[in-house]
């Protein structure tokens, strides 16, 4: 017996959330076209940085590895500090940009901006997550420890440092619509906060009297704390948890969504 052209009308609509789904994943595979397709040094460029990155710390830092991290190579040090803090910058700064970037694609009815800020927040978690697994890959090639003592842990810091880069990116997305060119001191920002997150020093080796101020860093609690769930026997003081930057990534995405929410007509209009 067929169907009934009700029944077939039912069965080939979308659900809302189907919809939603397949915007973003049109969105982020357009994202990853104009990023890289035709373009093979975008790939290179995206592995080249922070392997530059990394060669330059080790020439100039690579003579106290003996010193500051006992019993952890430097290397693996670097990498595991490194990567972490690259996701969250390119999160946060790619999201802030994502719409003023996208607005020709506003004129499409399913396309929203909090649409394009999820592709492009997800398009350098994809980026960095292949990333990290090459340096693991050589890390393991190496001889050094390749495969983390706590994945699971290892993977929520993960997850807690994601979501602190995209309500932070989303909350300069919306509140620096109407002033641009304040996103440039934002991106220049993150050069001292390589010193001011623990990404080249443990947070044991730094002076006592400093260390106070330094913990109001939700990023030197992540790092750390990343470096200690991959190395068991890394030493991450009494101070650094998880429970702070988590609290603080709640209230930042509570309060990106909720400014999203307010001028959401606003940047659809611009």
């Amino acid at each position: 017996m067929s169907s009934s052209p009700t029944a077939r009308g039912t069965q080939g609509r979308r659900t809302p959330w189907q919809v939603q789904r397949a915007v973003w994943f049109a969105l982020l595979q357009r994202d990853l076209k104009a990023r890289f397709e035709g373009r093979w040094l975008g790939g290179l460029w995206a592995l080249f940085e922070p392997v530059a990155l990394l060669a330059m710390m080790l020439m100039v830092f690579g003579y106290l590895r003996s010193r500051v991290v006992p019993g952890m190579p430097f290397p693996l040090f670097l990498v595991t500090g490194m990567i972490p803090f690259l996701v969250f910058r390119n999160v946060m700064t790619r999201v802030m940009g994502a719409i003023d970037s996208s607005r020709g694609l506003f004129g499409y009815r399913q396309v929203k901006p909090i649409d394009v800020v999820v592709s492009r927040a997800a398009m350098e978690v994809l980026i960095y997550s292949a990333i990290f697994f090459v340096f693991l890959a050589v890390l393991g090639w190496s001889g050094m420890q390749w495969f983390p003592d706590h994945p699971l842990h290892l993977a929520v810091a993960g997850l807690v440092m994601i979501a602190l880069g995209f309500g932070l990116g989303l909350i300069l997305a919306v509140s620096t619509d109407d002033f641009p060119q304040f996103r440039v001191f934002v991106r220049l920002m993150f050069m001292p906060l390589y010193f001011l997150s623990g990404v080249i020093f443990p947070v044991s080796s730094l002076p006592a009297n400093f260390l106070p101020w330094l913990l109001w860093n939700p990023l030197l609690h992540l790092v750390e704390i990343h470096r200690g769930y991959f190395v068991e026997n890394y030493h991450v003081i009494d101070e650094v948890n998880l429970a702070y930057p988590s609290y603080l990534t709640l209230i930042t995405l509570a309060f990106g969504l909720a400014l999203y929410r307010v001028r959401r007509l606003r940047l659809l209009a611009s």
